[in-house]
């Protein structure tokens, strides 16, 4: 064995080079002989010799034959004659058995048709038997009269679901309309209630507004807002005043603490003079605040006079608004009095205009719905006649979708058989007859028992014939890559290579040499390996390497047949390339067979053909390409049947959806035309009675039109009264606020001329205590002791008088605090009464709208209960046409029960008739034929099973002979010095052996014979001739070597085989 691959994990390549020749050997027995004549490592598979170097190698080869044959053994040549003849024998009792078998299972299959025949002559007389009762004139008749039972019933059956159809309709209808008038009793009540709520609260809020006299509340407070400014006013005076007293007294106390100290001063010249001259410009400035006072109390005198004018005509306008504010609550008492009555004319009106326009709303839609009634009992009928139109096609419809269903059925079905017949269905589709014959026909092919047609794993799956032409494809790439012509694919070598690689994938690890004249390449290994990483690249590398190395002179320029005579160690490990890049081969076959007994022990085998191959006659050839398309366009067509199905499938539930849409479409619009009908009647009744409505609330409208136009004409009038007092209090108003407003400046100002001339004062009071205190330090520092006592004197009555000053401000300060608290009080009653006339706008509001929702919900109410009432007759109305139209079912019934009974009986009496006798003694007659060609078909099917017991023993006993022959040679070749290496594992080995002997080690003289002969037959049959008979049949056993040749032409074979076991 040659390793490709260190890792003994991935395996190793054994080889093993066969020399095929069925029931042929030969055997030289010279060392001279060996020395001049190469032994060949493959035949057809090689370029092809001239025929004259052919028939000289036939000629070396036989010279010698002649010379072993001197030196045979009688005894060992008779051992060997005996076995072929037994073999011989076999081969004839085997091939006797097939015939056996082939004529049994015609008469199988002969039998098998005459069955069938029988069987639908049965069929067809059964079918006579039924044609000729039905045929009987009464039981036409009671067949007609079941027909029209069926129809009637038919017929009730729709009746009773369109009435049921317009009774569940009609309850919904009912069911929906009583709870919307429930739903809207309840809004009504709900709005009864609020509505009542807010008229409670709306007449508390008036009555609290009627109990309080805001206008007077808000004059009362704006009198006391005037009084409590004035009093701040007055209080701001007092404390101007206490605070001047207060400092005055405080001057006072000074000047007396000052007197005090400058007593001890007077005797000083210098602060003396120091003092007068302080005394000289305090005058001065007295003089300048002096003037300032007089001008600040001359602006005061004058903005006291615009005050005061301004309080009277103030006080003027408030007289002047108190009474605009009487006369116009009067004229707003007569007006809301007024008011009330309008209000009450107008809810009557409003009443009686909205009763009015409900009559005449109610009128018009009832006119509407009448019209509208009219129009849907039209647009109902057409609906009607349209569903019913709608249901015929979609009828019809249905029924093709369910015949194309059927059709596509049919395809999907042969579809699954054809991908159960995996490419035999294939070849039968491409007529490839031959292909076909090969992959099925035991004649022709061995060992079909490995071969299951379309299984899984088998190569005959479409998915692994796929593969084969990936594989096909690859092989055309390395050879385009070589500069040479891509092969062609042949459907008998594809065969072929099914049945080889089936064989090869079942524990078959070498070649069987059953296929003549082809080369063949075999592989065991793992599904995803690529077998020309073994055929083509390693050997490709074991190639360049031969000739890089230098030890196989002229390697590069000798073809695969010269390199087999000059090279056979080195052929052994490069014939598979060498069979990949031939430019012999012209055509090609590639398998894939999942089968093993594990991962990797899955065949790959590849037939290769040349163009003078016997099986191109009848072969059927194509590029690659070419092909490819056309197996793929197959194995589509076969896998998308089911789809295609499915989708016929997917139709007809498509159509039967749309038939039951249709046909519920023509029970719902048959039903809704009988509800259009009823509902024209209610509509009609309606108009009527929204007719008189309209005039009774015609009449009361008018009623209440007078009474409102009076109500109306006495509001107005108040009303526009209250409108001209409001105007004059308005105008008071206004007056009043302008008045308020200026005297409110005069007042400002006034108080701003008073401080001015306070602080002139304050200014001159200082002036006039500054100089008074110099005048007073220069008296003291003249008259210390005169001086003192009269600042004495002036600090006591500051002192009084700051204190009346004080007590004043405390007078004043309390009279502000009670007219604050009186105006407070009054703003709080007036904000109260404000408040309270919002909380009535506000009520009023809810109120209003509180009515205008009870209005709309009684509205709604009336509305839905008289749909209601319509709805409850309708709904009683389909049920009764429900329970009589089940009565009309029950009736059509048991008259189809008695109809059918009746066609029974007429059958009974049809079968007495002379016509029926016949008919079934016509059926008695096939019946008896149809047993007697089923036994005819048991009895052929026996002998069947007894040809194909003997064919298997003629096989054992064939195989047997093949053995004893082998066991025959192989002792003659180790009796003669022969060595055996059957079992040889060494690396770089190689073996050779005869057909079905085994492995047996030949010397050279006996490869050299053989490769002649396989080359002289391989020429013999390019040109056409044949070179059986030309060998003579010999024995020839010497002290180096044998050989035996027989009658029978077969080529040489260079075959290997891969395994990663």
């Amino acid at each position: 064995m040659f390793p490709l691959e260190p890792d003994p994990t991935i395996g190793r390549w054994h080889w093993r080079v066969d020399m095929n020749k069925k029931a042929f050997a030969t055997a030289v027995a010279s060392v001279a002989v060996a020395g001049t004549i190469a032994a060949p490592a493959m035949a057809d598979e090689t370029a092809v010799t001239p025929v004259e170097q052919a028939q000289q190698a036939v000629a070396q080869a036989q010279e010698a034959v002649d010379q072993a044959a001197a030196q045979q053994n009688a005894q060992q040549q008779d051992q060997v004659s005996a076995a072929q003849q037994q073999v011989a024998d076999a081969k004839d009792s085997l091939d006797q058995a097939n015939t056996g078998v082939q004529d049994a299972q015609q008469g199988v299959d002969q039998a098998q048709q005459q069955v069938d025949q029988a069987q639908q002559n049965v069929q067809q007389a059964q079918q006579n038997v039924e044609n000729t009762i039905n045929q009987n004139q009464n039981v036409q008749q009671a067949t007609n009269g079941v027909q029209q039972a069926q129809d009637s019933l038919d017929q009730a059956h729709d009746n009773l679901q369109q009435a049921q159809a317009k009774a569940n309709q009609t309850a919904q209808n009912a069911d929906r309309l009583e709870k919307a008038m429930n739903d809207s009793q309840s809004i009504r009540d709900d709005a009864a209630k609020a509505k009542a709520k807010a008229d409670k609260e709306a007449q508390e809020a008036q009555a609290k507004v009627d109990a309080t006299d805001k206008t007077k509340l808000d004059q009362d407070t704006a009198y006391k807002k005037a009084a409590a400014d004035k009093a701040q006013a007055k209080a701001d005076q007092a404390q101007q005043a206490a605070d001047k007293a207060q400092s005055k007294a405080d001057e006072a106390k000074a000047k007396l603490d000052e007197a005090t100290r400058l007593a001890g001063d007077a005797n000083d010249p210098a602060k003396v003079k120091e003092a007068q001259d302080a005394a000289r410009k305090a005058g001065e400035t007295v003089d300048a605040a002096r003037k300032s006072q007089a001008e600040a109390t001359v602006a005061a005198a004058t903005a006291k006079t615009a005050a005061d004018k301004a309080q009277s005509k103030a006080d003027k306008a408030q007289k002047k608004l108190d009474q605009a504010n009487d006369d116009a609550a009067s004229a707003k008492a007569q007006a809301d009095k007024t008011q009330a009555a309008f209000d009450k004319a107008s809810n009557d009106k409003t009443t009686s205009d909205k009763a009015l326009d409900k009559a005449q709303t109610a009128n018009e839609k009832a006119q509407g719905e009448l019209a509208k009634a009219n129009q849907n009992a039209a647009d109902a009928q057409a609906a009607a006649d349209k569903a019913s139109q709608d249901a015929d096609a979609a009828q019809s419809a249905y029924d093709a979708a369910v015949k194309a269903a059927a059709d596509a059925k049919k395809a999907a079905d042969e579809a699954v058989k054809k991908e159960a017949q995996g490419a035999a269905g294939w070849f039968q589709t491409d007529d490839a007859e031959q292909a076909y014959k090969y992959l099925t026909d035991s004649s022709v092919s061995k060992y079909l028992e490995y071969t299951h047609i379309g299984a899984k794993d088998d190569a005959t799956s479409l998915d692994n014939l796929l593969r084969a032409l990936d594989m096909i494809d690859e092989c055309n790439r390395l050879r385009e890559e070589n500069g040479l012509e891509p092969l062609k694919v042949s459907e008998t070598a594809l065969a072929m290579a099914m049945v080889q690689a089936n064989y090869a994938a079942n524990g078959h690890y070498g070649h069987n040499y059953q296929y003549e004249n082809t080369g063949e390449n075999l592989a065991w290994g793992p599904s995803d390996w690529d077998p020309y990483d073994g055929w083509y690249t390693a050997e490709k590398a074991n190639y360049d390497a031969a000739v890089k190395s230098g030890d196989y002179p002229d390697l590069a320029a000798l073809s695969a047949y010269d390199i087999s005579l000059k090279y056979p160690d080195l052929y052994q490990k490069i014939g598979h390339y060498l069979n990949i890049i031939s430019p012999d081969y012209t055509a090609t076959g590639m398998a894939y067979s999942g089968y093993g007994a594990n991962k990797y022990s899955h065949g790959f085998s590849q037939e290769y053909f040349n163009e003078w191959n016997s099986y191109n006659k009848n072969d059927t050839v194509y590029d690659a390409a070419v092909y490819r398309t056309m197996v793929e366009n197959y194995v589509n067509q076969v896998r998308s049947a089911q789809s295609t199905y499915d989708e016929a499938l997917k139709k007809v539930d498509e159509a039967k959806k749309a038939l039951d849409k249709a046909n519920q479409a023509k029970a719902d619009t048959t039903a809704a035309q009988a509800a259009a009908e009823q509902a024209q009647q209610a509509a009609k009744a309606e108009a009527a009675e929204t007719a008189k409505v309209l005039i009774a609330a015609t009449a009361k409208s008018q009623q209440t039109q007078v009474a409102y136009e009076q109500a109306k004409s006495a509001n107005d009038k108040a009303q526009a009264d209250y409108t001209a007092a409001d105007t004059a209090r308005q105008s008071a108003q206004a007056d009043y606020d302008e008045a308020k407003s200026a005297n409110d400046k005069a007042q400002a100002d006034l108080k701003a001329a008073e401080t001015a001339v306070g602080q002139a004062q304050t200014a001159l009071d200082k002036a006039q205590a500054d100089k008074t205190q110099a005048d007073e330090r220069v008296s003291i520092l003249t008259d210390a002791e005169n001086a003192l006592a009269q600042a004495k004197t002036t600090y006591e009555q500051a002192k009084s008088e700051a204190d009346q000053a004080r007590q004043a401000l405390e007078a004043a300060k309390a009279d502000l605090d009670a007219k604050q608290d009186a105006y407070a009080q009054a703003k709080a009653k007036s904000d109260e009464a404000a408040r309270q006339v919002k909380d009535l706008e506000a009520a009023l509001a809810d109120l209003d709208a509180k009515t205008q929702a009870l209005t709309a919900a009684q509205k709604d109410l009336d509305a839905k209960t008289q749909a209601y009432e319509q709805a409850s007759t309708a709904r009683d109305d389909a049920a009764k046409q429900v329970e009589a139209a089940k009565t009309a079912v029950k009736d059509a019934e048991q008259a189809l029960s008695d109809a059918q009974a009746k066609l029974e009986q007429a059958k009974r009496d049809a079968k007495d008739t002379d016509a029926v006798k016949a008919a079934q003694a016509a059926v008695d007659k096939t019946q008896a034929d149809l047993d007697a060609a089923k036994q005819a078909l048991t009895a052929a099917q026996a002998k069947l099973k007894a040809a194909k017991a003997a064919q298997a023993q003629a096989k054992t006993a064939y195989d047997k002979a093949q053995a004893a022959l082998a066991a025959a040679i192989k002792a003659a070749a180790d009796k003669n010095g022969s060595k055996t290496d059957n079992n040889n594992t060494g690396n770089g080995s190689a073996t050779v052996s005869g057909a079905q002997t085994g492995q047996t080690g030949l010397k050279a003289s006996e490869t050299a014979a053989q490769a002649a002969a396989a080359k002289a037959d391989k020429v013999m049959a390019s040109t056409g001739a044949n070179t059986n008979g030309m060998l003579l049949a010999a024995v020839a056993l010497t002290g180096i070597g044998w050989t035996m040749l027989d009658m029978k032409r077969r080529r040489m074979d260079v075959t290997a085989r891969h395994s990663t076991r």
